[in-house]
């Protein structure tokens, strides 16, 4: 079993038919996807950081850019919208394409829409997105998703924006162990590591290529074992992501059976899914 962990509706991945080609070229059985602001069939290019600071976190300057570039930009579609979208692609192909739902929990009726398009679009998982659509983890209705997330059996993605966030994330996600967080990048790695926090609940993505490196990888693979670690690609960000993301985890000097919960297993258990015929 081969799962991208993690990849946006545009760029290479914006139109079903294409998104169901490159996976069988891959020989990949699934993708989960989300949106992104702006849906469209244009890549995005990113710097190959991870090869000259393969030891920083260097998402979270990046988050600071990101941040920037949504202040600045046009305004773009409505994040439902965008969810919308991918309910479609989703609905298109059921058993190549896995379904997250994009939730901006300052949003007055985020648990309502949340509970509501659940109830309608039967999506896996639930993402957060503090770059783009900044929140605090004393949000009064954190709590109410995270609850709701455990009920329905949907692990939740995070995206954290600074080192005080994913200090606080440790907070929030030590007040709620019965929901499964996956956390975009590697982001705070080092500071899980000084903290010694090894949450039962906690998963790692090692999207994108360009901005993870292979001692970061091997690092969170030290610190929580294969099993924590989800394979993604954070497409289209980046060139060729699931490809080079896919041949780095083979070649990574780890045994046949940690490749292979990498590649696909471990989320494959996370959300209970059944293996393609």
């Amino acid at each position: 079993m081969v799962i991208d962990g993690h990849a946006h509706s545009c760029g290479m991945f914006y139109r079903g038919e294409n998104i169901i080609k490159i996976l069988d070229e891959l020989q990949v059985d699934k993708v989960a996807l989300c949106t992104n602001f702006e849906n469209n069939p244009k890549d995005q290019s990113l710097p190959n950081l991870a090869k000259w600071f393969p030891d920083s976190d260097v998402m979270l300057p990046m988050n600071r850019l990101i941040k920037l570039v949504n202040k600045l930009a046009s305004p773009k579609a409505s994040l439902m919208s965008g969810n919308e979208y991918v309910f479609r692609l989703a609905s298109q192909f059921p058993d190549r394409i896995i379904q997250f739902f994009w939730v901006n929990p300052n949003e007055p009726n985020a648990l309502r829409d949340l509970e509501d398009k659940f109830s309608r679009w039967r999506f896996k998982g639930i993402k957060f997105h503090q770059p783009s659509a900044p929140f605090r983890f004393d949000n009064p209705v954190l709590p109410e998703i995270a609850r709701f997330a455990t009920e329905q059996r949907l692990p939740v993605f995070m995206h954290l924006y600074s080192k005080k966030a994913v200090e606080n994330f440790i907070h929030f996600a030590q007040n709620h162990l019965e929901t499964n967080f996956i956390i975009a990048h590697l982001i705070g790695l080092e500071i899980f590591e000084g903290r010694q926090v090894k949450l039962p609940n906690l998963y790692f993505d090692i999207s994108p290529t360009p901005l993870i490196s292979d001692q970061r990888i091997l690092k969170a693979i030290n610190l929580f074992g294969a099993e924590r670690v989800i394979l993604g690609s954070d497409t289209p960000f980046g060139k060729d992501n699931l490809k080079k993301n896919i041949e780095r985890v083979k070649r990574l000097p780890i045994s046949q059976e940690q490749k292979e919960l990498i590649l696909g297993n471990n989320f494959q258990s996370l959300l209970n899914l059944q293996t393609r015929v």
